[in-house]
């Protein structure tokens, strides 16, 4: 029998994750209290899930004067990172939770339904950005990219009334399948490469050597679907062509929801994964980011002229905001 006595788990400094606690629990309260008892009075799960948003603002704000004390850390044997980044992009997602949540009770009213379920799924969708936005490993970042993208696509088909509903759940499912598979592919062939998927020592591994000719294709290959990944959630383009689609078939809260908490917390996982993992690589990939941007910009401004939906519209205009942002990048 094996000696489990010897196992020793990481330290967990429960209040530097206790955002994402907080966003748990909320979900949770929904969910079980939501199911054990009563339909509750109007408005309830809606201030229900901002009041949870407020409690992890509250947190955050916390969080960013410790790390402004002493300084950023790693979190659960460095597979999560503490810095005024990952605060940020956590605050602005907990933000748009607290808004989508308040116009969402009242789109519900009109149509006469009251239920927690598109709250709880509000809640996962933060969890798992949040975690995207902390990640400093490539398999815990995927681990929050499939939690966000679960529950956008649940979102997104939530409204049962509406066969448009339906149309852009399931679109939104089969092309982000396809890109959570070539993130996951690129995960692998770069862990093959490197022998770790840890940001930091990603960006070790690969500054330690230089590979003379400068043949590493593997490695090459691995960069590059795991920025066509990122693509898609980002919308960049050509990889644009789920977002009008799915954004003018959900419902219209959730619809700003994606278009603000999926892009910020894709835009930042992008950014710390390309800036802290393959710096030594920038020459390689940042030209295809700049390309990438570009045609983004151009599309995303061009195309939206020609809307005659507003949602539609809103969604080109969101392409083009990622084709901004990266121009940075």
């Amino acid at each position: 029998m094996n000696d489990l006595s010897a196992f020793a788990g990481p330290s967990i400094d429960w209040f530097s994750i206790s955002p994402v606690l907080t966003l748990l629990a909320g979900a949770l309260l929904l969910l079980l209290v939501g199911s054990l008892t009563n339909e509750w009075p109007k408005h309830w799960y809606s201030l229900t899930a901002a009041a949870t948003s407020i409690v992890a603002i509250t947190l955050s704000v916390v969080l960013w004067r410790d790390v402004s004390n002493d300084g950023a850390r790693l979190l659960i044997g460095g597979s999560l990172t503490l810095d005024h980044f990952a605060l940020l992009g956590s605050i602005a997602v907990c933000v748009a939770v607290l808004l989508v949540s308040l116009i969402t009770s009242d789109y519900l009213s009109r149509d006469g339904s009251n239920s927690p379920e598109i709250y709880a799924l509000y809640l996962t969708a933060a969890i798992g950005a949040v975690v995207m936005i902390s990640s400093n490993d490539l398999v815990v970042l995927f681990l929050g990219l499939e939690t966000l993208s679960l529950s956008l696509y649940l979102l997104a088909a939530s409204n049962r009334q509406e066969s448009a509903s339906q149309e852009a759940g399931l679109k939104y499912f089969i092309l982000g399948g396809f890109a959570s598979a070539f993130f996951l592919y690129g995960v692998a062939l770069t862990y093959g490469v490197t022998g770790t998927t840890r940001l930091v020592d990603l960006n070790t591994a690969l500054t330690s050597y230089i590979s003379v000719p400068r043949n590493d294709v593997i490695l090459l290959i691995g960069i590059g679907m795991i920025l066509v990944g990122f693509a898609f959630k980002v919308s960049l383009a050509p990889f644009q062509m789920w977002t009008p689609d799915v954004y003018q078939g959900a419902p219209t809260p959730v619809t700003a929801f994606m278009a603000s908490v999926g892009k910020v917390a894709a835009l930042v996982a992008l950014m710390r994964v390309f800036v802290v993992a393959f710096p030594s690589r920038s020459d390689d990939w940042g030209v295809v980011v700049l390309v990438l941007s570009a045609a983004t910009l151009v599309v995303g401004s061009v195309v939206a002229i020609v809307q005659t939906n507003i949602k539609r519209m809103l969604a080109y205009s969101s392409i083009s905001h990622a084709g901004f942002i990266l121009v940075g990048l």
